[in-house]
């Protein structure tokens, strides 16, 4: 997998649904995490598959809750590659997380919620879905909404 398809799927997987500043938005956590070497050896990759940093890669949402579905690194790419064939069958959407991912990466993306981003910004959450919120979702930290996804800088 290349790195432009692994911030595809890594968009696609963690805001298909949301509005393209939302997707593009959470590519530009990816390159923010790499760049600062935020959970991350310095390159996309290990960025999105750093343990638990993304909940794709290693949880299903199963009943309302997350479970643990690989515990691997074999398994968390067992999974990464089932989970780009299924994306794929869903065409329009995976071509629109690819050019959204690409525009991010080439740093061509613009969209008026996107532009709130700093490049310090490394952190997201859905506080809708999340049972208690983490300690370093401090309201202080936070930058902008994005559909249902709260970013939060370091």
């Amino acid at each position: 997998m290349d790195d432009l398809t692994a911030l595809a799927l890594n968009g696609f997987s963690e805001a298909n649904l949301e509005p393209d500043d939302g997707l593009a938005a959470v590519c530009r956590v990816v390159l923010n995490r790499a760049r600062l070497h935020y959970q991350s050896h310095g390159d996309i990759q290990s960025t999105i598959f750093w343990p638990n940093a993304f909940s794709w890669t290693e949880f299903s949402m199963v009943g309302g809750k997350y479970e643990k579905v690989a515990f691997t690194p074999e398994e968390v790419q067992a999974r990464a590659a089932d989970l780009l064939e299924r994306a794929k069958m869903y065409a329009t959407a995976w071509a629109r997380a690819v050019r959204i991912a690409g525009e991010v990466q080439a740093g061509a993306y613009h969209g008026p919620l996107y532009d709130e981003l700093t490049d310090d910004v490394v952190l997201y959450l859905n506080p809708l879905i999340v049972p208690h919120l983490p300690a370093w979702a401090n309201p202080d930290k936070e930058v902008c909404r994005i559909g249902h996804h709260a970013f939060f800088a370091a």
